[in-house]
């Protein structure tokens, strides 16, 4: 990962929570996994494993999505994925 998380991008982050709830949470988990577990990641510390955070299932949604992305990227000739 890149730089340490600022205060200013947790205080965003529980703002932008309260804001629009658990339902926006939802629609990133389930329209953009890859983004979800990015923003996620940037919080936990680096010494957890998936498994602390995962349950098997989630990790399995989540591995299933970004094989699909890695695919569709082969398919269209995509070198590198973000």
């Amino acid at each position: 990962m890149g730089a340490p998380i600022s205060k200013a991008f947790l205080i965003a982050l529980a703002d932008s929570f309260e804001e629009f709830g658990r339902d926006s949470v939802r629609q990133v988990r389930d329209n953009d996994p890859e983004a979800y577990a990015c923003v996620f990641a940037s919080v936990i510390p680096k010494e957890a494993t998936p498994s602390d955070i995962y349950s098997d299932a989630q990790m399995d949604r989540l591995c299933d999505a970004l094989s699909e992305r890695l695919a569709k990227a082969a398919r269209n000739g995509v070198e590198t994925v973000h």
